[in-house]
């Protein structure tokens, strides 16, 4: 079963598939249209007439123009059906998140590349591409810029040539596009789309909000975030799409956790806890933990926050990670400056060995010398700031804190340490 059935019919009427083609490749070969005429032994006159008619009734003229380009036109309807067929179940499995299954489907998408080669059929080849390589980031942290833009190369000729369906899907993974590219005013021109677009495919919509709201949140507009996250997490639960609810939740609830509301981010974080207690989401699960330690840390919750930011490096991560960097700032505010001390020591060493990032550990570095009341807090501070554009949107509330330490405003805004300073249960 698949969530929608894509077909490639809309391509194949009246000659459509050929004349959208010979278009493309005339204008990528910069081949003229009296060069074709000439070779194929078209007349100028008979030509005319069948343009002025849509080519309606000159099909062997629209064949000989394809010819002469080398475009495929006797394809196998099985074989279209085929390829159809693996996309919708490729699309079904990015909607449910099984990107173990998705990767099946789009291999198979992917083994049929060389005989659609120059044919109308190689939208769907380019929609597989683009969707898996943008999907992807979230499962390999890699971008892949390349492989999206050579996607993105050849669909842009054809979004107003597309079926709905297809120039659907394009606008919805060009908002999220943008969003990685970090335009801002691509992401709302694309998601405008998509969400005209969207009405139309309510099995679908679902995931393309969840989308817009994503590619919203990268670009830093919380608010348009949060609004097609909430349209979007009623629906998914109606699917039955439990993976995806649970992302969604959790990007709701760190949009509310970013606008200030602490108490309606936790209850959201706690029922997402709830469930993986139940399933082993381990990607999931440190979004939640993360989001979760980070409503604690707010709420000045040191033990807490720490408790949560432990179970990311110990038990999920099992390595030093950003979560580092905010474990640091709990051990100095909950006063215990020799734990902390010797957890930047440690992963100070990781760093010599390039078995941590500098990026992290300059922060770090930088509270280490302001709860130690060193002397080199301004130099430190400027070298921590360098990097902290990279994780902005992810750290900008403990990158808010170090700033306030900077501007001298720590103690008005964030210094309100706890008694307890025991850290035994917790092992870093």
């Amino acid at each position: 079963m698949t969530i929608y059935d894509f077909s490639s019919a809309f391509y194949f009427q009246d000659n459509y598939d050929k004349i959208v083609m010979i278009e493309y490749v005339k204008k990528t070969k910069q081949i003229t249209q009296k060069q074709i005429n000439e070779e194929s032994g078209i007349p100028v006159s008979n030509y005319q007439r069948a343009q002025k008619k849509g080519f309606s009734g000159y099909e062997d003229m629209v064949l000989k123009m394809a010819d002469y380009l080398n475009i495929k036109t006797n394809l196998d309807e099985a074989q279209v059906n085929e390829l159809d067929e693996n996309f919708s179940h490729f699309y079904t499995c990015i909607c449910f998140s099984r990107m173990e299954d998705s990767y099946y489907y789009y291999n198979l998408i992917m083994s049929k590349r060389d005989y659609f080669e120059n044919s109308i059929m190689m939208i769907v080849i380019y929609m597989a591409q683009l969707i898996h390589f943008i999907t992807d980031i979230n499962y390999t942290r890699n971008l892949n810029i390349e492989k999206q833009e050579e996607a993105i190369f050849f669909l842009r000729d054809f979004v107003d040539k597309m079926s709905n369906e297809h120039r659907y899907l394009f606008y919805e993974y060009m908002a999220t596009y943008a969003a990685i590219k970090k335009d801002a005013e691509s992401v709302i021109h694309y998601a405008r789309l998509t969400a005209y677009l969207g009405v139309n495919y309510p099995e679908l919509e679902p995931t393309s909000n969840y989308h817009i709201s994503f590619s919203y949140s990268l670009v830093g507009d919380f608010i348009n975030a949060l609004i097609y996250a909430n349209k979007s997490l009623p629906k998914l639960e109606e699917q039955l799409n439990y993976n995806k609810a649970v992302m969604c939740r959790g990007n709701v609830a760190a949009l509310y956790k970013k606008l200030g509301n602490i108490d309606e981010s936790k209850k959201l974080l706690k029922k997402n806890l709830v469930y993986m207690s139940f399933n082993a989401i381990d990607k999931l699960r440190r979004a939640t933990e993360l989001n979760y330690a980070d409503c604690l840390l707010m709420e000045f919750n040191y033990k807490d926050a720490l408790k949560h930011y432990t179970i990311i490096l110990n038990d999920i991560q099992k390595k030093p990670d950003y979560e580092s960097i905010m474990a640091v700032y709990c051990m100095y505010m909950m006063n215990d400056k020799q734990k902390a001390n010797e957890y930047v020591e440690y992963l100070e060493k990781q760093v010599e060995v390039n078995k941590y990032s500098e990026e992290y550990f300059s922060l770090i570095r930088y509270f280490r010398a302001y709860f130690n009341k060193e002397a080199r807090l301004p130099e430190l501070f400027k070298a921590a700031e360098e990097f902290m554009p990279g994780y902005r949107l992810r750290g900008s509330y403990i990158q808010d804190i170090a700033i306030a330490m900077h501007q001298g405003d720590f103690q008005k805004k964030f210094n309100k340490p706890i008694a307890d300073p025991s850290l035994a249960e917790y092992i870093l």
